[in-house]
């Protein structure tokens, strides 16, 4: 185990997911997205992962993915499809949450521009891994979610232009990033189910053929973890930015804020009853690295990794 920071995370007990809300400190504090009283859990990991990835669908819906994803994949997930995005529900805003660990009233992105001016100036999960020493990494198919990785905060920061790069091809590129430069925190974005739905509607068939290639994307990067003896000492997150209704999204009724929210590697399997909301992949993601979790972020970890037989 490392010293500094990442030793002060360990705890020497056994732990398990998290099966209902519990109480901390501080107090937590009511946003739209999860209600005053709903108070999260925060504990440290058993011990400190070597790998994060966190894989953003954007704009895969929970009963879309639900539909999709195949029993035996499933089987291997802690998941809820109950987990809820920000308002506005759009791709910069609720990115920017899920990376940053805060509400949008803290981060205060409301607006959804192709092409931000800048970067953001407050504490991500690519600062906050490299400030601990660790190395983050980065693909994206969409250029304005560049905006939440400031220089300097990650070892690699790429947009794969989409749709040359559809979802397959992102994992099989971040699969052989993954491989060779081993990085602690991986962030995977694929743009395809949106474009369909933005195109076609959500729920039409183009939309659900597209969404039907999600498990073999996850199946990429779980496989590759696999090989390199490391899905255990991993955790993989599988979630969304927003849902659509119609060929829109943005607002608040459910099928735009209600999201997919999975965990394989060193995780127990099963359905997660706690609430859920996407500032608590930043969290979460922090935390399973063994790193503190910013005192500002209003998210926390939604799963404690397992010791598992090897």
């Amino acid at each position: 185990m490392r010293g500094g920071p990442r030793a002060a995370a360990f705890l020497a007990v056994a732990l398990l997911l998290i099966p209902t809300a519990a109480c901390w400190t501080p107090a937590a504090q009511a946003t739209p997205e999860r209600p005053a009283h709903v108070r999260p859990t925060t504990s440290a990991p058993v011990r400190p992962l070597r790998h994060v990835v966190i894989m953003s669908f954007d704009g895969a819906r929970a009963d879309a993915t639900r539909q999709v994803f195949p029993p035996a994949l499933l089987a291997r997930a802690a998941y809820s499809w109950e987990a809820r995005t920000t308002l506005p529900s759009s791709t910069l805003p609720a990115h920017t949450s899920m990376l940053t660990g805060v509400p949008t009233a803290v981060h205060g992105v409301r607006i959804n521009p192709n092409n931000p001016r800048g970067y953001i100036q407050i504490a991500t999960v690519f600062s906050v891994v490299t400030q601990n020493g660790g190395r983050a990494a980065a693909f994206v198919t969409k250029p304005k979610l560049l905006y939440l990785i400031r220089p300097g905060t990650a070892a690699r920061a790429e947009h794969l232009l989409y749709p040359r790069y559809d979802m397959s091809a992102v994992a099989r590129e971040a699969a052989r990033y993954l491989a060779q430069q081993q990085p602690h925190l991986l962030f995977i974005h694929m743009s395809d189910p949106d474009d369909q739905g933005h195109h076609y509607g959500w729920m039409s068939a183009p939309y659900m053929q597209t969404m039907a290639r999600m498990p073999d994307a996850v199946s990429v990067i779980l496989d590759v973890l696999t090989r390199m003896g490391r899905l255990d000492d991993s955790l993989v997150i599988v979630t969304a930015d927003h849902g659509g209704v119609g060929r829109t999204h943005g607002g608040d009724r459910p099928e735009e804020v209600t999201i997919p929210w999975l965990a394989f590697g060193a995780v127990e399997p099963g359905p997660i009853t706690k609430s859920i909301v996407t500032y608590d992949t930043a969290a979460t993601a922090v935390a399973a690295l063994g790193m503190p979790v910013p005192r500002t972020w209003q998210g926390k970890p939604v799963v404690q990794t397992v010791e598992k037989v090897r």
